[in-house]
C-alpha cells in the first residue's frame, strides 16, 4: 500500500503522484552535492545550499525522491540513522548521476566511496559518516571565507601522476617506517601502505596569488591510541607512518602535491 492511514507516502518507497516537476538550479545543486559526498543528511543540504524556506526545501527533497527517482533515501542498517527524529539521509541515484553526466554537470568528488554501487552495503557506515561530517564542516567554513576555496580529491587527482590516476586505489601510498625513539613500539623496519580516509586541500588567495595547503584526513572511531606492538592498528602507528611519509616527501611524487599535513580526528565517545 503506497499511503498510510493518514494519506502519507512511505519514507523509503518511491510513490509517484504525477506531479509536474520543472527542474531548476536548486535541484541541480542538490544532485551535485550528493554526488560530491554520496551520503548527506537533510540538515547538511540545508547548510550547503541555504534555501530561503526550509519547509519548502524539505518538500522539494520529497518530490525529488518520489517523483523523479534522481535521489534515494537509503534504508540504513543502524538505529541511529533510521529514527524518525533524525534528519533524513539522501544519496544520488544512478538516474541522477546519468542526468548530471548527460548535461556536463558532474562535480568533483570529495570522497572515493561514492564510486560504489548505491546498492552496496557499507558495514563501516558510522566511520563513513564521520568522514563526511568532517569534510562538509571544513568545506562549509571555507565557503564563508572570501579568499578560501575547498579543493576536493577529484580535483587533486587531475594533476596527479598518471600511475596514481590509473591505480586501483589512488589514495594508497607506500611508506617505509623505521625504528624511532618517538615510536618505541616499532622495533624493525616496516614496509606498508597508507590509505587516508580522504585527501583534500584549501586554496588561499594571498596578495593576488593562489597558494595551497593539503591534508590527509584520518578519522578514528575505535583504534586505541597506542599498543605495545606494531602488529596491530593504533593511532600511534598511523602517526608514525604519516610522520615518515611527510618527512620523506614521497607524497609529492605519488599525489603531485607540494605539501601535506595530517588531520587526525578522533571520536572520544567511541573510545570510552
Amino acid at each position: 500500500m503506497p499511503f498510510d492511514s493518514l494519506g502519507r507516502r512511505s519514507r523509503f518507497k518511491q510513490t509517484r503522484t504525477g506531479k509536474r516537476m520543472v527542474f531548476g538550479q536548486r535541484d541541480i545543486d542538490i544532485l551535485r552535492w550528493l554526488h560530491r559526498y554520496r551520503y548527506l543528511r537533510q540538515s547538511h543540504l540545508q547548510m550547503l545550499i541555504e534555501p530561503k524556506s526550509k519547509k519548502r526545501f524539505v518538500e522539494r527533497l520529497g518530490d525529488l525522491f518520489h517523483e523523479t527517482g534522481y535521489i534515494n533515501r537509503p534504508a540504513l542498517r543502524h538505529h541511529w540513522f533510521d529514527a524518525r527524529s533524525s534528519p533524513m539521509f539522501y544519496e544520488i541515484s544512478n538516474a541522477g548521476v546519468a542526468y548530471l553526466e548527460s548535461n556536463g554537470l558532474l562535480p568533483h568528488r570529495a570522497v572515493t566511496f561514492s564510486r560504489r554501487s548505491r546498492y552496496s552495503y557499507n558495514p563501516q557506515f558510522l566511520h563513513t559518516m564521520m568522514i563526511i561530517e568532517t569534510l562538509t564542516s571544513i568545506e562549509l567554513v571555507t565557503m564563508q571565507e572570501p579568499n578560501q576555496r575547498f579543493v576536493p580529491f577529484d580535483e587533486i587527482m587531475t594533476k596527479a601522476p598518471k600511475g596514481t590516476k590509473d591505480a586501483a586505489n589512488p589514495l594508497s601510498v607506500p611508506v617505509t617506517i623505521l625504528p624511532s625513539k618517538s615510536f618505541p613500539m616499532i622495533k624493525r623496519k616496516i614496509e606498508t601502505q597508507i590509505i587516508p580516509d580522504a585527501l583534500y586541500g584549501i586554496e588561499y588567495q594571498i596578495d593576488g596569488e593562489n597558494r595551497y595547503r593539503f591534508w590527509a584526513l584520518e578519522c578514528e572511531r575505535s583504534s586505541p591510541a597506542r599498543r605495545s606492538t606494531a602488529h596491530a592498528s593504533s593511532t600511534s602507528l598511523k602517526s608514525a607512518a604519516y610522520h615518515e611519509l611527510i618527512r620523506s616527501r614521497s607524497f609529492r611524487k605519488h599525489w603531485g602535491i607540494p605539501n601535506l599535513k595530517l588531520q587526525l580526528v578522533t571520536c572520544r565517545v567511541c573510545h570510552n
